[in-house]
């Protein structure tokens, strides 16, 4: 089976070339480390990829490329890297053991994975175990799987057991993410069972299970907080849940509190406290730090102290994200890093690192800045920044593409005429990186900026620069060939151009011209004025062109001389404008030609160490004087090497009259003169024929380490050196060796076997040749020495107790081996009983054999069988489990009833092999065993059981077994067990009711009859419920204790005039007997305790109210309705309360009659039955309505003046209404009423005027309401008089007031004249 490091691609990312449209990626930027089992095997695929398809390599994190090792290990065609199974003694930590990496090229570039670190687990013996706790009922209990620390980075709890059954986390049993095992508000029967954990190691898969452990439940008694469960420290990394486990035992239940670097913790959405201790959900780095649980109760505290270390990821980010330059530019690159603060970061290029240099800096604090000049071509590719912490690495990559950024012209100016004044302006558009530099000349001058020649630049967004040239006056001179030349880094481009300007044509002054023999040479006529007709050349009058070696451009005034000769090319030149069709101008140009050096061509021929040497160089051609000169590997030749020189004119020769290797070398000739230096290269090669400097010889090898068969030679040329081999002892037969990554040639000649193998042992031939004299070899034998290996043992064996078991192992290697067993770190020697070892040779291994009679419980474990001689040791490591029948079970009462009894049982040993069932006994305790009632094959999965249809108060006897593959059981402890009582199986007798009052009820009954009492009657149960429709159908349970054979009860505060059914149980200590046969009766009659509802009253007219009301709910009534009475009174005006008086009737309304006019009245209403008055009513106010009012209570009237006299009067006595106004009436004579006067409500008098003197008038009044004039006051006669006595219009009367408040006493009087008012009192 192989583990397979990667199942998936993940997080693809791209480097893309748009030049090459290629790309770069990775698959799993995240794969840093491969753990796997040794007994697996594992398949790591390589990271990266790309299009078009890239190479895949392998390499060590020192840089070498991994090699094959066949069986062990192998690179894949698709870029897989295999590590194959392997045995314990072929562990290597080079390849098992090691930080790997790969790269994948292509056309765009190569790029580098991330270091992944690959790591093989072997197989170890351990055991798992857990430790008993005590715990106080209420309390919590924590059982922590304890696994040795060997191991415990690979070993993972699975789940726990109570007995044979897993545990889930519920409300009371908890496992958490750390593996422990809560159990929350502990009972007495937890304390039954076993608990165990299940583990499982994460890459060998093996699975292990811990011994049983119990838990000791107290009572709980006050006790200060002992913590049970917390954590030293916990790494995490950023946006991962973590749990900081924090559980203390206590009682009363301590209660906790967190703090954070000494800071009580604030409640957070990502913060939350759990059963288990603190969750954090999210983490970020910010929460690293030191945390505090404190614990607290009433009788002390205690607290738990670790930290957590929050490492955020590690993360490089390269900026920019693309870059696209030119060659010779430069180059930026940053790389941003977050998760650590302190890492070591490198740079590299497509693959390999880069250090600084003459165009190369790395700059920043933390190396993060890469800055390059002058980029060459091959400086493109994948750009990666590799940052490391620790075990962390994080990498980022661009693709940096180089464009050639040599100068291009895209746009720029043209031919033209122009005329003398008119401005001109020239334009250069020129692309380039890095950005080119623009020079204007003018006929090969450079062009004078002044007052009318400007010279001007821009850059363009898309990077491109603009040169303008610019002439404000143009004058003739002006005219001519203009050049722009851009000129950067990676080259130059030019660009002319001819500007006419109108105007007499003339040539420029020409200077006098140096050509060199053999080259071309331009002759340029330049002309100035526009227009003219033509341009010639002429050469003692002669018209050019007259050979094929001259060329005459007309246009432009150039002549060119190709191949210039001496003889024929040099002299005076004359160019000749005709700038008229009969007028022409000419000027003149002395060409002379110089004749460089000719060397003639020389080779140094072969020579050997010791011979003399005398070369020639001859300069066959060239003006003289020559100069001639000799170097040796581009650099003057040293006197020491003793070469000899000789110069005589036009010759130079080198002599050596004892050749060494030192003269090896290229020596060059370099001869000049004014016109050019040339030169002439030849090596001096001095031949050695190879010989041995040291010499192959036989030599061992041991099995998986590695080996260098020596070999080197000297001689010249460099000798090459060539490995042979031949398999085997027998006759050589030499065949080349395959170089590889396994085998490689170093550079002194010696072969290195980087991992011997078995099948290397052989001949090997070095052969040393360099074709100077005969070819030299030597063989040697190579002995592979075999480290002792364990090649054949069982992983995992069983045994029966009491029988003979044997193990063997088999081990292969070089003789002698030594086969050495322990038992768990224990060496097993003769001396030791009941164990007998021997061993034998087969063929080339050994067989050791382990016997063991007879095998014992104590024997299962591990042991491990040691091959061991000279080169090696190698170990197997065989779990034996003896098997056995199971101890057997412990059980105990888990409750008794009176016809069953629950069993729980705890498991002891299972014998190493799974309980396959349990059977179950039960007798009655006088009867033998062999009439047992017998429960066959139990499941193992159960712990309890019920035994049933037992009988009531009698004793048995209980007992059990275990059984698995191997046998049953002996027979568990015995339990003797006497069945509970039962409830009552009758009722109670003669039960009668007797009602009392209202609301009381008297019960009486008998006990049940003596046999279906099944025990001592310890009390009653009376139920009793309303009979009726509406009632309810539960009964409401009184219990009493038992007084003797007769019983008698009084049931109170039940509802009145209620019809109630009865039961009577009886009890005892098991329970509740039958009831008796439900009795009805129903309590006594009482007045109705609520009014009636909802009453209401409404005044009918003046003298009569009519009332109504809702009648009594049934269960207020308390018995029969005989019917209802209305209470009702008049409430005076002087606060007194009129005669109160009150009608029956049957009905649920009635209308009171004869009541005074508009008279507020008090109303209550009552219910009746024949046990008397209920409950009156709220009060209710009503008033009868208004009516007419009576006369007024007094009338008085005097004369004022002759014309005027004046009324008063006294209020009715029965207003019957609001008085809403006083009409006055004045008659003469009596009844003819001449005129009526109006006064307001509150006024007592009035004054009616204009009346004549000396007559008699008839004077009354009457009061009005709103239903209108009352009867009238008595008739009054008056009369004016001119002179009239004094009269008082205002009534005697009493007038009470409250004490200490103003009081006003009115006194109206009138007469003519006026009287005079005086007050008296008690006179």
């Amino acid at each position: 089976m192989w583990m397979l490091a990667v199942a998936l691609l993940h997080s693809i990312s791209h480097v893309f070339s748009e030049d090459l449209h290629a790309s770069l990626y990775f698959v799993n930027a995240s794969l840093q480390e491969v753990v796997f089992a040794s007994t697996t095997g594992t398949l790591v695929p390589c990271p990266a990829a790309g299009i078009p398809p890239v190479t895949l390599r392998w390499y060590l994190a020192t840089g070498e490329e991994i090699y094959d090792v066949p069986g062990i290990r192998h690179v894949h065609p698709n870029g897989t890297l295999q590590i194959f199974p392997f045995p314990p003694s072929s562990f290597n930590n080079l390849i098992h053991d090691n930080t790997y990496y790969c790269t994948a090229e292509n056309p765009s570039g190569k790029i580098r994975s991330q270091d992944v670190h690959i790591k093989a687990v072997l197989r170890e013996p351990y055991t798992v175990r857990v430790e008993d706790q005590k715990a106080m009922r209420g309390n919590v209990a924590v059982f922590k799987c304890i696994i040795p620390s060997s191991v415990e980075a690979y070993i993972t709890v699975v789940s726990w057991e109570k007995d044979t059954v897993s545990l889930v986390s519920g409300p009371r049993f908890l496992i958490t993410s750390t593996g422990a095992l809560y159990i929350l508000d502990v009972q007495n029967e937890d304390g039954l069972y076993n608990y165990r954990c299940i583990t499982r190691h994460r890459y060998t898969g093996e699975t292990r299970q811990s011994n049983s452990a119990r838990l000791f439940v107290s009572d709980p008694a006050n006790s200060a907080p002992s913590i049970l469960d917390g954590f030293d420290h916990r790494k995490a990394m950023a946006g991962q849940r973590v749990e900081l486990p924090c559980k203390a035992s206590g009682h009363p239940a301590p209660k906790y509190r967190w703090l954070k670097d000494n800071v009580p913790w604030e409640p957070d959405s990502r913060f939350r406290q759990t059963v288990t201790g603190l969750l954090i959900e999210n983490t970020r780095p910010s929460d690293s730090g030191n945390y505090v649980c404190e614990v607290w109760n009433n009788y002390g505290t205690a607290e738990m102290i670790g930290r957590l270390y929050v490492k955020q990821q590690l993360k490089a980010t390269i900026s920019p994200r693309k870059v696209k330059s030119s060659v010779g530019s430069q180059v930026s690159l940053s790389c941003s890093v977050t998760g650590t603060e302190d890492q070591d970061l490198s740079w590299y290029r497509n693959g390999e690192i880069i250090n600084p240099g003459n165009n190369v800096r790395i700059t920043g604090v933390n190396r993060e800045n890469l800055i390059m000049d002058g980029m060459a071509k091959s400086d493109g590719g994948a750009y990666q920044c590799f940052v490391r912490k620790d075990k962390m690495s994080a990498q980022d990559y661009v693709q940096v593409v180089l464009e050639d950024g040599t100068p291009k012209i895209i746009s720029a100016f043209s031919e033209k005429v122009v005329s003398p004044g008119e401005p001109v302006s020239l334009m250069c558009n020129v692309k380039g990186t890095p950005l080119p530099t623009i020079t204007w000349t003018l006929d090969e001058d450079p062009i004078v900026k002044d007052g009318s020649h400007r010279i001007s630049q821009i850059i363009t967004s898309e990077g491109n620069v603009v040169s303008y040239l610019n002439i404000s006056n143009t004058q003739v001179r002006d005219g001519g060939v203009y050049r722009c030349t851009a000129n950067n880094s990676a080259g130059v481009v030019l660009y002319q151009a001819r500007i006419n300007v109108r105007g007499p044509a003339s040539i420029r002054p020409m200077k006098n011209i140096t050509a060199i023999a053999g080259r071309d040479t331009y002759i340029h006529c330049r002309v100035i004025g526009y227009p003219y007709y033509s341009i010639k050349w002429y050469k003692n009058s002669n018209l050019l062109p007259f050979n094929h070696r001259q060329v005459a451009f007309e246009n432009n005034g150039t002549l060119k001389l190709s191949d210039v000769q001496k003889e024929v090319d040099e002299g005076e030149y004359t160019c000749n404008v005709l700038v008229q069709p009969q007028l022409s101008t000419s000027q003149s140009v002395h060409v002379t030609v110089k004749v460089p050096p000719f060397i003639q061509p020389f080779e140094f021929p072969r020579f050997s160490i010791g011979q003399r040497v005398f070369i020639p160089c001859v300069v066959v051609s060239g003006d003289l004087p020559i100069t001639i000169t000799w170097q040796k590997d581009g650099r003057p030749i040293p006197a020491s090497l003793g070469v000899t020189i000789d110069n005589i004119d036009f010759t130079s020769s080198l002599r050596i009259s004892n050749l060494s290797l030192m003269h090896n070398g290229n020596y060059t000739c370099i001869a000049r003169n004014d016109a050019a230096a040339v030169e002439h290269q030849s090596q001096l090669i001095v031949r050695v024929p190879p010989r041995f400097v040291v010499q192959p010889n036989d030599q061992d090898g041991i099995y998986g380490k590695a080996v260098i068969l020596n070999c080197s030679a000297e001689g010249y040329p460099v000798p090459t050196i060539v490995w042979k081999y031949s398999k085997g002892a027998g006759v050589p037969q030499f065949q080349p060796i395959a170089l590889n990554g396994r085998i490689q040639l170093l550079t002194n000649g010696s072969l290195l076997i980087k991992h011997v193998l078995e099948e290397d042992s052989g001949y090997y031939l070095c052969k040393v040749s360099n074709d100077v004299g005969a070819d030299v070899s030597k063989s040697m034998y190579l002995t592979v020495k075999i480290p002792a290996m364990i090649t054949s043992y069982p992983n995992t064996t069983l045994a029966t107790q009491g029988q003979k078991k044997e193990m063997s192992c088999t081990a292969h290697g070089e003789k002698p081996i030594i086969v050495r067993w322990e038992k768990e770190d224990r060496i097993i020697n003769p001396e030791m009983s009941r164990y007998l070892v021997s061993t034998k040779e087969v063929g080339d291994e050994v067989i050791s054999t382990l016997q063991i009679l007879p095998t014992v419980r104590e024997d299962s474990g591990f042991f491990s069988c040691h091959a061991i001689n000279s080169y090696g040791e190698d170990r197997g490591i065989i779990q034996l489990t003896v098997q056995e029948p199971p101890d057997p079970p412990e059980i105990e009462i888990r409750e008794v009833r009176a016809r069953s009894i629950a069993l729980r049982w705890t498991m002891g040993f299972d014998g190493n092999s799974p309980i396959t069932g349990y059977d179950i006994e039960c007798k009655n305790k006088s009867d033998s065993w062999d009439s047992v009632q017998r429960t066959k094959d139990v499941s193992p999965q159960l712990n309890q059981a019920t035994i049933i249809d037992l009988h009531p108060s009698s004793t048995y006897n209980i007992r059990m077994y275990a059984k698995n593959r191997i046998g049953k059981s002996e027979a568990s402890n015995e339990l003797t067990i006497t069945t509970d009582e039962a409830a009552p199986d009758g009722p109670p007798q003669d039960v009668q009711l007797e009602p009392i009052s209202s609301q009381s009820i008297r019960v009486t009954w008998k006990a049940p009859k003596k046999h279906l009492q099944n025990g001592i009657i310890r009390g009653y149960q009376i139920g009793y419920r309303e009979y009726s429709a509406g009632g309810n159908f539960q009964f409401n349970i009184i219990s009493i204790d038992t007084t003797g054979d007769s019983e008698v009860y009084t049931l109170n505060n039940l509802k009145k005039f209620t019809q109630y059914g009865m039961v009577v149980q009886a009890c005892n200590r098991a329970g509740i007997g039958p009831s008796s046969q439900e009795i009805i009766t129903t309590t006594l009659e009482d007045v109705p305790s609520c009014p009636p509802g909802n009453v209401q009253a409404t005044a009918t007219s003046p003298e009569t109210i009519s009332i109504s009301w809702s009648t009594l709910a049934k269960e207020t009534l308390n018995g029969i309705l005989q019917g209802f009475r209305v209470i009702y009174w008049a409430n005076l005006l002087d606060g007194e309360l009129g005669e109160i008086k009150n009608v029956t009737t049957t009905q649920p309304s009635l209308e009171l009659d004869g009541l005074e006019k508009y008279t507020n009245y008090s109303i209550q209403v009552l219910a009746f039955t024949r046990a008397g008055d209920g409950v009156r009513s709220e009060q209710i106010f009503t008033r009868t309505k208004e009516d007419v009012p009576g006369p007024p209570a007094g009338v008085k009237a005097a004369a004022a003046s002759a014309s005027t006299v004046f009324v008063s009067w006294l209020p009715p006595l029965k207003l019957n209404g609001i008085i809403r106004k006083y009409t006055v009436f004045c008659s003469h004579p009596y009844p003819t009423v001449i005129s009526e006067f109006e006064a307001s409500p509150d006024s007592f008098s009035y004054r009616i005027p204009n009346l004549s003197r000396n007559r008699q008038y008839s004077v009354w009044v009457v009061a009005v309401t709103a239903a209108g004039r009352g009867n009238s006051s008595e008739i009054i006669t008056v009369e004016p008089l001119a002179k009239a006595p004094a009269r008082i219009l205002t009534f005697s009367g009493t007038v009470t007031t409250p004490w200490m408040k103003d009081i006003v006493l009115p006194c109206k009087a009138v007469g003519d004249p006026a009287p005079t008012v005086k007050w008296m009192k008690d006179r």
